[in-house]
């Protein structure tokens, strides 16, 4: 019986029991001085500062696990976005992949063809880069001048292109300087294909705005991001140079974002192309 109860009396005295006894304590005697009414002595005030700052410590103690699980979850919706972040980057990267493939197996697909169709090449054609001297692509009639003219063996309807595809063709030349029509001027008319299929139609340009694609018979087959090459109809244009990619589709027009940024060219390459040479 006595073993008993010196057990009972050595469990309560464990150090992390006594530190709660005396917390308790503590708390309630702080509650009573500050419930109590005392004369506005020293010794009331001592005691009621000191009771104040036991309160404090106690409530400081309690909160802190409180703020603990506050910035616990801040930091978690701040590492949540961090994933949503770089999900977006990544799927923006497959984006630009799966494009990249599309322009790859539209190529695979175009030699496929030849070879089946028994077709003869096209008549390789050379380049000449020059310089852009004066930039109106921002203008509603769209052109650009550059530094190469007749001397340099410049002809007209020469096409013109740039890192990422077709820009235009020159109309205009004297001995140095020549006149680019782009490919947004009002006046450019551009026959293309549509998709690795090759549906048919007409780029119009619209000045500032997008150019667009009419006189297309196959618009329910075409869908959003479908390339736009040039179809080489017309003899102009070699067949199969990159233009764009469809964005929009409205009533029996399809609207075309062209890979080429024409604002940041400082230079450009004229091909020598001519159909049946």
């Amino acid at each position: 019986m006595r073993t008993s109860r010196y057990s009972r009396f050595k469990n309560l005295v464990r150090p992390h029991l006594l530190s709660i006894s005396v917390a308790g304590l503590f708390l309630i005697l702080s509650i009573v001085l500050l419930l109590s009414r005392f004369n506005d002595t020293y010794i009331g005030t001592t005691i009621k500062l000191f009771s104040s700052n036991i309160i404090y410590s106690i409530s400081s103690t309690v909160s802190s696990p409180v703020r603990m699980i506050n910035e616990g979850i801040s930091n978690i919706k701040s590492l949540g976005n961090l994933y949503e972040d770089l999900k977006k980057y990544k799927q923006d990267q497959i984006v630009d992949s799966a494009s990249f493939q599309e322009m790859i197996a539209l190529k695979l697909k175009i030699a496929q063809y030849e070879n089946l169709l028994n077709i003869s090449k096209e008549t390789d054609y050379s380049f000449i880069t020059t310089r852009i001297v004066a930039d109106f692509s921002n203008k509603y009639f769209s052109t650009l001048l550059v530094n190469s003219g007749s001397k340099n063996g410049l002809y007209v309807d020469m096409p013109v292109i740039g890192p990422d595809g077709v820009i235009g063709r020159v109309i205009d030349i004297n001995n140095k300087i020549s006149r680019v029509l782009l490919i947004t001027n009002v006046n450019s008319r551009v026959p293309v294909n549509i998709s690795d299929r090759a549906f048919q139609g007409i780029l119009v340009g619209q000045g500032q705005k997008n150019p667009l694609i009419k006189y297309s018979k196959n618009l329910e087959s075409i869908m959003i991001g479908d390339l736009v090459t040039t179809s080489g109809k017309g003899g102009v244009f070699p067949p199969y140079l990159l233009i764009g990619q469809v964005v929009g589709k409205k009533g029996t027009t399809l609207e075309v974002e062209i890979f080429e940024d024409i604002n940041t060219l400082t230079h450009v390459r004229l091909l020598n192309y001519k159909f049946g040479s």
